[in-house]
Formats: structure tokens, sequence, C-alpha cells
């Protein structure tokens, strides 16, 4: 059934999905050069970096039945081969669905001991089936790129899901090679539950939490070698930053993740009007360990953004300004003190003055271009 609807997928792909235009410059893998890097004298030295354990890949084997292994006839059995269903899994994307609704968004009282995330594998409908950490921890493959993906705030459970699948065939159209991924899409509890300003200012606490447990997800990723990025749609840029801040040491919500600090991890991330104030990413700032962990930085801005034009309303300090509103400004250094590699684009000429993340996708800012390339580059460490 999973390569039925795999080729099927791929054939309506090949006939009737159009690429998104050109306008960009070339993707990451032949030059640098459509890097805007931050100048070198902005930043301070770099800390320093701690190893992080490697294991080798595991592989899902609940999906191999006793009926597909088969013997020869002579007395020395032949190798079994693989069965057709994991080959299957294996050479098609997967979707999975990592659900946090139900935890709490107290940092005093969060679990990071071992949280009790909800798992579950998507078919491309969106439709769920039962799984579970154990299973998403052992189909990790370090032959195959794994995003996850993070929305934005006053998103349903049944929202996250169809936004996140959304966002992963505008990538899929534009993917440049055939490299079967991992789509995970982080589903936290982002529902509307009150007038705007009160409902915002809620949501940037609840960032705090699901930071810690997004860079408890990284962890797990790192120590098993797994080739990771991430992409993140205004609040959800938020908790991209501060999980890779927390990975690094740094506190959320005056709480760590409790483990030794990881630098180095080398994960490109892409930001669609990122709703994080434009200097935590400097030395010392909030979110200013981020960049030890990144290797690269795709960013979409806008600077007529309404939404974002008022983010000093949730923010302490009333000069503040969003990342997604005022683009790229000071950052620290990546870990090995080199600065961070920035592709940023002002899409304000297209997008105009809504804060929605579908129009970055579907008009001529090409993000499904840039995300898709993001994917391609997770595989390589400058």
């Amino acid at each position: 059934m999973i390569s039925a609807t795999c080729l099927i997928v791929a054939i309506v792909s090949a006939t009737s999905l159009r690429a998104e235009p050109a306008g960009v410059s070339d993707d990451w893998m032949s030059s640098p050069s459509g890097f805007l890097a931050t100048p070198s004298s902005l930043f301070e030295p770099g800390a320093a970096t701690v190893a992080h354990r490697e294991a080798l890949p595991q592989f899902d084997q609940d999906v191999i039945a006793s009926d597909d292994i088969t013997h020869s006839t002579s007395e020395i059995p032949s190798m079994p081969g693989m069965p057709q269903s994991l080959s299957a899994d294996l050479q098609c994307d997967r979707f999975w669905l990592i659900n946090t609704r139900h935890l709490t968004c107290n940092t005093c009282r969060m679990n990071l001991n071992q949280p009790n995330f909800h798992v579950s594998r998507l078919n491309r409908c969106g439709q769920r089936l039962p799984s579970s950490m154990e299973d998403y921890l052992s189909s990790m493959d370090s032959t195959r790129p794994r995003i996850i993906y993070i929305h934005g705030n006053r998103r349903d459970a049944s929202t996250a899901i169809s936004q996140g699948l959304f966002v992963y065939h505008q990538v899929a159209r534009n993917r440049p090679v055939d490299q079967p991924i991992d789509w995970v899409i982080w589903s936290w509890p982002s529902d509307a539950s009150s007038i705007f300003l009160s409902d915002v200012r809620d949501k940037a606490q609840r960032t705090n939490s699901q930071g810690l447990y997004v860079a408890w997800l990284l962890r797990e990723h790192l120590m098993r070698s797994q080739p990771s990025g991430l992409i993140g749609f205004s609040f959800g840029g938020r908790i991209v930053t501060g999980s890779l801040h927390a990975l690094a040491g740094g506190s959320l919500g005056r709480r760590t993740i409790g483990e030794p600090a990881i630098t180095g991890a080398n994960i490109d991330v892409g930001l669609l009007a990122p709703a994080v104030d434009s200097r935590w990413l400097c030395s010392g700032a909030e979110h200013g360990l981020a960049t030890q962990n990144m290797n690269r930085l795709v960013l979409f801005y806008n600077h007529r953004d309404i939404a974002l034009k008022y983010f000093k309303l949730i923010s302490k300090n009333p000069m503040s300004q969003a990342l997604g509103y005022t683009g790229p400004r000071y950052f620290a250094p990546r870990h090995d003190g080199t600065p961070l590699l920035i592709r940023a684009h002002d899409c304000s000429s297209t997008v105009g003055n809504h804060h929605s993340e579908k129009r970055y996708y579907e008009h001529s800012c090409c993000a499904g271009r840039e995300m898709a390339s993001l994917v391609k580059s997770v595989m390589v460490v400058d």
C-alpha cells in the first residue's frame, strides 16, 4: 500500500506540479556566494565545542515479518532478502507526527528525562497510524535527512497536520534530487484561546517549554548521527532558535535540558517570518547560543507584516522588533568562530501586510525552492 501510494504521488508530481519560478541565487551545493556572511568584526569568540557521542543508525525491525524471510533448499541458509515492505518504506518519504499538546507548558514542571510525546506515523493524506518514540528513534537513518517542521500560532491539531503537509508538498515539488526524507510535524499547543493580544503573549511563553522539548529530541537525533534540519514559521521559528540555544546548554524559562551541552551540531535552519527578537541571536542574548549549532540559515522576512509590526507589545523591551520584520542584523558566530552563513529574502513586495505562511510558498518568493535546497544541504557540512 505504501509503495503504491508513493508511485501514484510520484506520477502526479512529475506530470502536474510545476516548480516555483527561479529568481534566487545558485543552491548551496554549488557555491556559498549566495550567502550573506555577517562581518566577522561583529562577532565574539565562539564557545568551545562539546563533542557528542555517535552511534550507528538503527532500522525499524518490527516491519520485518517472519513470512518474508526465505531459505534455500541447501543445508546452509542463504542471506535473507530485504522484505518488500521495508524496501518500499526506505525508498519513500516517511511522515511522523510528534504531539506535545497534552504536556505541561510550565518549564518548572516539565519531565525532560523521558518526555511523554504522542508519536504517530502519517500517510500522505494526513491519516494517523499509532506509533511510539521507540519506533521513531529506531527508524533513524544516517543516509537520509530528517526535517522537523514547527508551525505557528493559532493552529489546532488537525490544522497543524494539514499545514505541515502543505509545506512538505511545496518542498517536495522543488526537490532537486530524488533523496528520500523523513518529514516530522511538531504539533504544539497553539490553539486560539483568547483575545488576540492575550493569546499571543501566552503563546510566546509556551515557546520556552517547546524549545526545551525540541532540544531533547535533537539530542536524541545527534546521539544516533541523524542528519537533521529545522523549519519554523512565526512562533515556530522562535521554538527553533530556542531549541538550538538549549541544546548548547542555554536556559529557557529558567530551565535547561539537564544534559551536557552540545555545540557544533551543524543543523541547517529555515525561518519564515520568525516571531523572535531580532537581537536574540547575538552573543549573550536570550537565544545567543543558537548559532553554536547552526550550519546555515535561510531567512524570509517582511517589513510590511502587520502582525510582526507590533511585536514589541509582547516583549519586555518596548524597542524590540521581530527578526521576521527587520531581516538579518547581528548574529553570534558558529561554534568554530566563523560567521553564520545566511541567505535572506525580503518578501514584502509579494506577501504584503499579511502574516501568512502560505503566501511565502504560493507567490514568487520561492520559499519552496529555498527550503528544498536546505533539505539537500542537510547532508553536507561546510
